[in-house]
This record gives C-alpha cells, structure tokens and sequence, in this order.
C-alpha cells in the first residue's frame, strides 16, 4: 500500500516504522508545530500503580509496557542510538493512611504479570539509599518493573529507523489531501482542526526542569508521589517535576506563573529548598477524546484516527504502533481494536 501519515509525534512515527518494515510504501508528513506532547513528556512507564477502572485502557497500557523492552532493543540495536530507556523500578509515595491498602492493590496486579517485578515496601534507610535528597516523611515502595525513557530521544530513533527501512520524511505540512494514498491522522492536539471524528480537545501540561544541588549523582527510580505529581531524574543532576493538568483551546506554549508557583509548592513537599535550583519549564499540549480513551479507528475507508493519546502516548504509542500495522496489513491484533474505535465510519 501506498500510506500518507499526518502527524510525526511518537504515534505516528511508530505506526510508520511498523508499516515500513511490513514492506509498505509510507511518508510521513510533520510541520512540527510547537508544543507536541512529546517534549512535555516525564517518559514514566509504570501503568500498573493507576487506579483507573476503564479495562479497555488498562488492557492497552499494561500490553504496552510489556512490549517496551523488546521494542526498545530492536530499536537501538537498529539505530545504534540510545532511547534514554532504563528500567530502574518505581518508587511509590502515599499517606499512612492507605499505604497498606495501596500495596496490597498494586501487588495484585503483579500476579501473573512477570513484567510488573517485585512490589515491596520501602523502609526509611532503603529509599533514602535509593533517592538521598528524597522527603522520607511519606511511606514508599518500590515497583521493579517500572522504567522510564526518554521521549524526544525515542522519537529521534524511531525517526532514523523508519528513514532506514525506506520510510519518506517529510517536515511540512500535508496538502495532498485528495491523493489516492491511504492515510493516518496522528496529529494530537492539532486534530481539531481536522473535520473527522472524533472530537479532539486538549490540556495544557507543563513540568518543571530542576538540578540537586547536594546529591552525588546517582540513577534515581522514577517517583510517583501524592496525587497526580511525578518526580523523573534524567541524567546528571537534572530532574523534572510535574505535571499540570488544565483544559484550553488555545495553542500557546509560553510557560505561566501560575503553574510554576504550583510545581514549585509541589517540588518543595519532596525537597528541601536549598538542595534544588529552578532551571526552566516545558509546556505540551495533551490530546484526549471520550472518556479519556484514546481513539484507535477508521473515519471512512481510505482514512484512519489514531488520537486522544494523552499522558497514555509515551507508554502506549510503539504498541499502537504495532498494532495498527497488523490491523492494516490484515494481521491479528493482539486487542480487539473495536474497544477503541467508538464511531461509525463514514460511507
């Protein structure tokens, strides 16, 4: 087939580099407009501590991470680049209050599921050993299984491995709408601009970038502290805190005062003010659609939406990609991608 892609974040580029190495002929379009998700993105991935009830979307996570560390050796055995990806376990911060129930939940899920690793209570001593400049006053375990990547790296070898295996990149924007090539919109944010279903909105996430002053660098797990906040170290003494939630129709990036006085509440609840240093924040903008669920489906024949990603892209976006590949190549998915496409096609 011949396939036109609109959109190069991390969904659309993954959904190429499956179709390319399936022996597709595939371009990519991307005008890379300011704010993709991917450069607002913490690269947790660790979907097993989530209290969502919503099946279909934890069927699709929890597949996802487990098809990560087979994704990501592929990859960087392809490209020789590396994706940031490491698998160095979660940490997990509550209230006294719930923290047995918490881990008994989180544990459950780790029966049967190898991938999850070991859910163990943290005593004081080891998450200090673990994160020294980390707040103790919360109780904590650890995930095993979780990791973390980086997203704008994955994407740059996702890129490389697609143009590698014949894909066509293309950085503009798509005017050849009425060409007979079938294509895939994965424009995120900017797919409310477009007249298929369905209806796209996003939020505006912002993440605060900050330095440890008074910590010997160490390869610190991701936390998952109070709430919906999230602590990642990079690399060095370079962390990211985040993340803000808010709704908006607008498309500006500048980061704003408001978030940064509440990361900065936030940061302060994990550390001490005088071991941190602000360095800057990142704004992306986070497309979701019906219930938070992201779309995977057909507009008409000859179109296909994969949208409303949302915080779920990083983790879910190379499974996706696989799996809209198969479904397009007249293969077995490994989910019925029907839970996922929740309109009728046009005729």
């Amino acid at each position: 087939m011949n396939i036109t892609i609109i959109g190069g974040g991390l969904a659309g580029a993954s959904i190429g580099y499956h179709l390319v190495k399936m022996g597709h002929t595939v371009t990519i379009y991307d005008r890379e407009d300011k704010g993709q998700a991917t450069f607002a993105s913490a690269g947790i991935v660790c979907p097993w501590i989530s209290q969502r009830r919503n099946k279909k979307w934890y069927r699709l996570v929890t597949a996802s991470a487990r098809y990560y560390p087979d994704f990501i050796r592929t990859l960087e055995s392809e490209t020789d680049m590396s994706t940031g990806y490491k698998n160095s376990g979660a940490i997990c911060l509550f209230k006294p209050d719930i923290f047995d129930k918490a881990t008994k939940r989180i544990s459950d899920k780790a029966i049967g599921h190898p991938e999850v690793g070991q859910v163990r209570q943290l005593t004081r001593e080891e998450l200090s050993e673990l994160h020294p400049s980390l707040t103790t006053k919360y109780p904590a375990l650890i995930v095993e299984g979780g990791g973390q990547v980086r997203g704008l790296k994955l994407l740059q070898a996702i890129k490389t491995a697609f143009i590698k295996h014949g894909g066509h990149w293309k950085q503009e924007s798509y005017e050849g709408s009425d060409d007979d090539s079938f294509k895939i919109y994965t424009t995120g944010a900017w797919g409310s601009e477009q007249d298929y279903q369905p209806k796209i909105a996003h939020q505006r996430a912002e993440i605060m970038h900050f330095k440890l002053l008074n910590q010997k660098t160490v390869q610190s797990p991701v936390v998952m502290a109070l709430g919906p906040t999230y602590i990642v170290h990079l690399e060095d003494d370079n962390y990211v805190i985040g993340t803000t939630h808010i709704d908006t129709d607008s498309f500006d990036t500048s980061p704003t005062e408001e978030s940064r006085e509440y990361l900065t509440e936030e940061l302060y609840k994990y550390f001490k003010p005088e071991d941190v240093e602000i360095t800057k924040m990142g704004v992306g903008l986070k497309p979701y659609t019906r219930d938070y669920l992201p779309f995977i489906g057909y507009a008409d024949k000859n179109t296909f939406i994969v949208n409303g990603m949302g915080s779920t892209g990083l983790t879910a976006s190379p499974f996706v990609g696989l799996e809209v590949a198969k479904l397009i190549n007249n293969q077995q998915t490994e989910l019925d991608l029907n839970d996922y496409s929740y309109i009728e096609p046009q005729t």
